[in-house]
């Protein structure tokens, strides 16, 4: 009978032992970074391996939560270079987001941020196959209430397709980060923009402003 007690009594603490060691997929995420961090601060202007870590990056990533996505800044000045975590505006991922950065290490010259921040350059031109967009293309009018702010953006050779679409996204996470795009912006109406009513139409750069301001309310 002792050893039966014995057994079970060994059983029950490697259960136990188990359940107290089961890491959370943000941890998960962490411990292998942490290990690997090396790498993705030296190695990634490697171009010949730079698509494979990229790819291994992105597997853990989505081991979090399947729809996130990161970027890597250069190596700055200070010697930090940071990894963003983003949702790709999807607002329904927020929350794995901020969970994750919430729990991340500290680990000398790294530095981790939720989701794309803004970006103080009113130069920025995005290269999209066959075509360039930048800030000098959108204008925008707006309607808002307390609660809402809904924007018409006009845009210089808009045609439509996802493609350009996901760029001027780009360029408004960059304009006016990520979570401001998403949380602040009810709504978005896209329009051809009629070069004959350009003195009609905002430019995009003083959206900063307006979402500024309103958040200052």
């Amino acid at each position: 009978m002792s050893k039966i007690l014995t057994i079970l009594s060994i059983i029950i603490l490697l259960m136990g032992c188990s359940l107290f060691n089961k890491q959370s997929k943000e941890e998960k995420f962490w411990n292998w970074f942490t290990k690997n961090q090396e790498t993705y601060y030296k190695e990634i202007e490697n171009i010949e391996i730079r698509e494979q870590i990229f790819d291994k990056l992105s597997n853990k990533l989505q081991k979090v939560q399947s729809d996130l996505v990161f970027e890597l800044s250069p190596v700055h000045k200070n010697g930090v270079r940071v990894l963003t975590v983003s949702a790709d505006g999807i607002k329904e991922n927020f929350p794995s987001v901020i969970k994750l950065i919430n729990n991340a290490p500290k680990i000398e010259n790294w530095q981790f941020h939720a989701f794309r921040q803004r970006i103080f350059d009113d130069e920025i031109e995005l290269n999209f196959g066959e075509f360039k967009i930048s800030y000098d293309d959108l204008y925008f009018k707006y309607q808002e209430t307390k609660r809402e702010l809904g924007i018409e953006l006009n845009i210089r050779n808009y045609n439509g397709k996802p493609e350009m679409q996901n760029a001027i996204y780009i360029l408004l996470d960059n304009l006016i980060g990520e979570y401001d795009t998403t949380i602040e912006i009810g709504w978005i109406d896209w329009k051809k923009l009629d070069e004959n009513k350009i003195d009609k139409v905002i430019p995009i750069l003083k959206l900063r402003d307006l979402i500024d301001k309103r958040k200052a309310e």
